[in-house]
């Protein structure tokens, strides 16, 4: 059954994931950069950022695990040149502390859905182990999410008082 439609469209949601993980590294690096005055957040966005390239990781065992080919060089690169611009868009702005927290929270609730599909999908299929590694990588996303909506109202706070006016 190694050509079966269902698995093929699990290993491309896999891939699709990987290439989401390699991006949001991507501008992980930079947020922990324009976080450089403010230690907890720093620390925090380098802890997710490994965590992140483990689960970039952990997504190419089950994709060899599946007997599926090397994550597509194409979609990485793209990832990788999206996570990029992201990252660099509020550089500019003396906000970029609110901006990036604004689009952590978004990303890590889209991460949330993503895995939550592929433990769903992969459970449906009975690929138990990569069902299970979702779920281990699905609950560092809600960890993430948990953080930066306790932090959310101070770092609002932080950054109304501290930022210049944006245009």
């Amino acid at each position: 059954m190694p050509d079966a439609p269902e698995r093929q469209q699990l290993i491309a949601w896999l891939n699709d994931a990987h290439a989401m993980e390699l991006s949001l590294a991507k501008v992980l690096e930079n947020h922990a950069e324009d976080a450089d005055r403010l230690p907890d957040i720093r620390a925090r966005d380098e802890d997710h950022l490994a965590e992140t390239r483990e689960h970039a990781r952990k997504l190419e065992r089950c994709l060899d695990q599946l007997g599926a080919s090397k994550p597509s060089a194409v979609k990485n690169a793209i990832g990788t040149v999206m996570g990029k611009m992201q990252g660099a868009l509020s550089a500019p702005f003396g906000d970029e502390i609110m901006k990036n927290a604004i689009s952590d929270f978004a990303a890590e609730h889209m991460e949330i859905a993503c895995y939550r599909a592929l433990v769903i999908a992969a459970e449906e299929i009975g690929e138990v182990q990569v069902a299970r590694i979702c779920n281990e990588i699905l609950a560092d996303e809600e960890s993430m999410a948990q953080w930066l909506d306790q932090r959310l109202p101070e770092i609002t706070r932080q950054s109304l008082h501290h930022a210049p006016a944006s245009r």
